[in-house]
This record gives C-alpha cells, sequence and structure tokens, in this order.
C-alpha cells in the first residue's frame, strides 16, 4: 500500500484520533475528475462512505462530463458538488487505515471513502495512484486525542457526519454511463468491525444498517 502525507484540516484530510505522538497521517491532493472517478469506484467493492448534508439550496447532480449520470443517491448528491479529492493514510491503534477525502471548491470538507477488508485492495492502489500523480505533500502536523475529541464534537454541532456502507456500480448504455450506489449485500466480521471503529473515530452517525453476513 501507498503512503500519503496529512496536509491540513482544511483539505478535509481529518487525522485519525490517536495517542499524541502516534505517526502523522499522510495526503497527497489533486483536482477531482468525476468521469473517472465513475470508472474506479464500482471496482472497489465494498467501501465505507462518510459524507456531510449538501447545502439545502444546492442544485441536484445530473449529466457529469464525457456522458457520465449521477442516479439519485445521497452519496452521490455529495460527490457530485465536490472539486479536490486527497489520497491519505495513517496508522491508528487499529492497523493502517486508507481513505479519499473529498472537499468542495472552498476547501471545506464534504465526503471521505475508506479502504475495508472487503475491499479490492488492487483497484485502490490503482486509483489512489492516480491521486498522487499530480499531487503535493506539505508537512505534517501532530494531533493529539483531545484534538480528536474536540474535533468530533464540533461536527456533531455543525450537523456532523454520516456513515454508510457502499458498493458502486456503473452501467454503460450506447450513449451514457450511469453510476449508482447501494448497501453491499454481505460485509465480514472484519469489515464490520472495522466499519464501526471508523465511524466512532470519525464522530459519524451510522445511517444504514450494519451486519455482518
Amino acid at each position: 500500500m501507498s503512503s500519503f502525507d496529512d496536509r491540513s484540516d482544511a483539505d478535509g484530510c481529518l487525522p485519525h484520533e490517536g495517542p499524541p505522538y502516534a505517526p502523522p497521517a499522510v495526503c497527497t491532493s489533486r483536482g477531482l475528475d468525476l468521469a473517472r472517478l465513475a470508472d474506479a469506484l464500482p471496482k472497489l467493492g465494498t467501501v465505507l462512505w462518510l459524507e456531510r448534508r449538501p447545502p439545502a439550496a444546492a442544485p441536484a447532480p445530473g449529466l457529469l462530463p464525457r456522458g457520465v449520470v449521477l442516479l439519485d443517491h445521497p452519496a452521490l448528491a455529495v460527490l457530485a458538488r465536490c472539486s479536490d479529492v486527497s489520497a491519505c493514510e495513517a496508522v491508528t491503534p487499529n492497523g493502517p487505515r486508507e481513505w479519499l477525502a473529498f472537499a468542495s471548491a472552498d476547501g471545506e470538507p464534504r465526503a471521505k471513502l475508506f479502504l475495508l477488508p472487503d475491499s479490492d485492495y488492487l483497484a485502490w492502489d490503482e486509483m489512489t495512484a492516480q491521486c498522487r500523480s499530480v499531487g503535493s505533500r506539505d508537512p505534517a502536523s501532530r494531533w493529539s486525542a483531545h484534538a480528536a475529541f474536540l474535533r468530533n464534537a464540533l461536527a456533531r454541532i455543525a450537523g456532523g457526519w454520516r456513515a454508510r456502507l457502499l458498493a458502486f456500480e456503473q452501467r454503460r448504455l450506447p450513449w451514457l454511463r450511469t453510476l449508482d450506489a447501494r448497501p453491499p449485500l454481505r460485509i465480514s466480521l472484519l469489515g464490520l468491525d472495522l466499519a464501526r471503529a471508523i465511524a466512532r473515530d470519525e464522530g459519524a452517525e451510522l445511517v444504514s444498517p450494519l451486519h455482518a453476513a
């Protein structure tokens, strides 16, 4: 697995809650290519998706460049309003953790996509390689457990994060492609435990059932 350096809270790469001297996260950022992402996401299998509720006045997603249509799923509605993606990795008390952090044009964190034991690791490496190919690295900052606790408390006040297990799927028609998302049919006990741990550490509310197969 590749490593990425943490940039800052503004980039949407919030470090994992852990000991004050835990190794910092590493992130690599680039502009978001939704059409390319639509090809990569369905290959991942089961992932954990975290999102923030979009503004009420925000327009609904529709046709993207290169004939990609996002269907009416809450995760895709958030994704369509993002313009930057960062590939991140950190070492946590539960082991290595990798995720993509999505931000809006003003730098506001909007969504995160976490790798799970049930995910396709090869497809993940191929996708994150695209992020680091033109990315830049900034000095990492160290976060204490107290800072993580404060971050989670403020997130809940501001509306916080919602977590859901997802599997993306793409359908190709002669004139367009559609990207949709659905709950996975099954998940391993190890994947379920990690999903719950990530949601807890990120201060996210579980809005879809998490049941092991």
